[in-house]
């Protein structure tokens, strides 16, 4: 069993949402993989495996087509942006934030391929199918993703490695919790154009993929990742 001096010492800082304070914080000598797993991890660890299954056996149980990897890479996307958030969330040390940035980064480089190899393979197949742009709500929130993502990246990579653009270190620092902040929110619209996925044409009617899945898998996600969001780190009152 864990000693008391293994836990966090500030109560405030380390109290998550849902639970007591130091209840998602890695433990000092914890590894950090086992971030992936703490607290309520495993529900949003659930919930990526339920879609990425749904998502590659629909596909991989009928015709393949180019168009076949635009679902499979933006799943594999959120796969990858879930695990990027949960590495992160428990950390708390000077070297567990170092090390779990580089890796939440890692991580991210891989998310963000998934999702722009997938825009490139749907912009391909409009072109050459000669099929409308924004004609559905799907398509609308996608765009308004993959832009959300390009900001995101910037600034998160700026704000860290780059602190001068911002004036300094201490000025980037007061950065973080807007990223944080917009993190979650655009975690949760990708979710949500899961789910608006499955009214598609082709997620719907050609793969047949059921939308009160895509719910539960999502809702999952987000019930395994809200809770472990640290009340200190998102409050926008405090500097």
């Amino acid at each position: 069993m864990p000693s008391p001096n293994d836990a966090p010492r500030s109560g405030t800082e380390h109290e998550p949402l849902l639970g007591r304070p130091g209840d998602v914080a890695q433990r000092e000598h914890a590894p950090l993989l086992k971030n992936l797993i703490t607290g309520t991890a495993p529900l949003a660890q659930t919930g990526c495996i339920i879609l990425f299954a749904l998502v590659w056996g629909a596909v991989f149980t009928h015709k393949t087509i180019i168009f076949s990897a635009h679902p499979l890479l933006n799943v594999t996307g959120v796969l990858l942006a879930t695990q990027a958030v949960l590495v992160l969330q428990p950390t708390h040390t000077p070297e567990q934030k170092k090390v779990g940035t580089y890796v939440h980064a890692s991580i991210w480089v891989l998310a963000l391929g998934s999702f722009y190899g997938a825009l490139a393979i749907v912009l391909w197949h409009k072109y050459h199918s000669g099929i409308g742009h924004f004609e559905s709500p799907h398509a609308i929130l996608g765009v308004v993703i993959y832009s959300l993502l390009l900001i995101q990246a910037f600034v998160g990579v700026t704000q860290y490695f780059f602190p001068g653009l911002y004036g300094g270190v201490d000025n980037a620092k007061a950065l973080y919790k807007y990223h944080r902040l917009s993190g979650y929110f655009i975690l949760t619209l990708i979710l949500l154009n899961v789910i608006l996925a499955s009214y598609t044409f082709y997620g719907g009617r050609i793969l047949g993929i059921k939308t009160w899945a895509t719910i539960i898998g999502s809702l999952l996600i987000v019930i395994g990742v809200g809770p472990r969001i640290k009340k200190q780190k998102v409050r926008l009152w405090i500097s």
